[in-house]
């Protein structure tokens, strides 16, 4: 009877990653109807051609992507930004299987522990596995999108004192800036050209964006454009702004880094020992592996010094991103 229970195990793992997947299909099934549904809202008719161009064709959505999208939303539920992620769907699931797996081997095949304890551990695995890889692909995301953002801003002041309208200026930042700085404002000039207004457009992306600075671009844009006056002069100091706040966040991780290498030195420090009694005198370390309470003692050291990470690493975070 124990030895099935990897196996079942192991085949519970599998079907969860199935049943994901074509929820994930689902999911992004649904959003393109409610999405063409609101186009045709618009806009009943087709746009005639410019300039004789062809009309452009809609690519075939790509089940892999659609699956993509899908487990990302699964795996991040409670996740307010998800604009930056963009591991694929069948990346993850191989993190989340393999994470599952490792946890399951850790727990009861070295550690020994019950069932009861180990299979809590592997789902535990296969849930956070994919949604820590997510969110470092956000965070990373987000600091390029702020190290770019203000060199935007400054497009945007170019073309609005060569007579440009906010939009076209919108655009041309979509276009020619670099990513990830591209997509948000590609998006903001894909909504108003189907008709969506650039406030509500502009609104919505400092909402889905999340940061702070682009909140108050989108602010800025939007009283201006409702009480008048100098937008150049605006964006212009706006930029100054975000670009000291910049200055300030370098300026403390700069200051922290002697206190994050020395978090690192005593992570690793627990580890380094190990080995070396592995090395000097294995005897030593047995107890830890053959009797139980030795189980409990790893186990316990292993969970203390993950919540001391994730302590110093929430610390120094509020710290360098504030």
């Amino acid at each position: 009877m124990s030895a099935l229970l990897p196996l079942a195990f192991t085949l519970a793992l599998l079907i969860a990653g199935m049943a994901a997947w074509f929820a994930a299909l689902i999911v992004t099934r649904r959003a393109r109807i409610d999405l063409a549904s609101r186009v045709n809202l618009v806009s009943d008719a087709p746009q005639a051609p410019l300039h004789g161009e062809p009309l452009p064709i809609a690519p075939r959505e790509n089940p892999l992507s659609a699956m993509g999208a899908g487990l990302r939303r699964l795996f991040t539920l409670g996740t307010t930004r998800r604009w930056g992620m963009h591991a694929n769907g069948l990346l993850l699931i191989a993190i989340a299987v393999a994470a599952g797996v490792a946890m399951w081997l850790l727990t009861h095949t070295a550690l020994q522990f019950s069932f009861w304890i180990a299979i809590p551990a592997s789902v535990a695995g296969f849930a956070l596995a994919p949604r820590w890889l997510l969110n470092r692909q956000q965070r990373r995301t987000e600091q390029q999108f702020m190290m770019l953002f203000p060199d935007a801003i400054d497009m945007i002041i170019r073309m609005l004192r060569a007579g440009l309208p906010i939009t076209a200026a919108t655009r041309n930042v979509g276009d020619e800036a670099p990513a990830p700085v591209n997509l948000v404002f590609r998006s903001i000039a894909d909504q108003v050209d189907i008709g969506v207004p650039f406030e509500a457009s502009i609104a919505a992306a400092g909402e889905s964006v999340g940061l702070p600075d682009f909140r108050f671009f989108s602010v800025a844009i939007a009283l201006q454009r409702e009480t008048g006056g100098n937008l150049a002069a605006t964006l212009e100091i706006l930029a100054d702004i975000i670009r000291k706040r910049r200055n300030v966040r370098l300026r403390a991780k700069a200051a922290t880094g002697e206190i994050r290498m020395s978090a690192y030195i005593l992570g690793t420090l627990p580890f380094l020992v190990t080995g070396a009694f592995l090395v000097i005198s294995p005897g030593y370390l047995t107890p830890l592996a053959t009797d139980p309470r030795g189980h409990v003692i790893v186990g316990v050291a292993l969970l203390g010094l993950t919540l001391a990470y994730l302590t110093m690493r929430r610390m120094l975070h509020s710290v360098t991103m504030a």
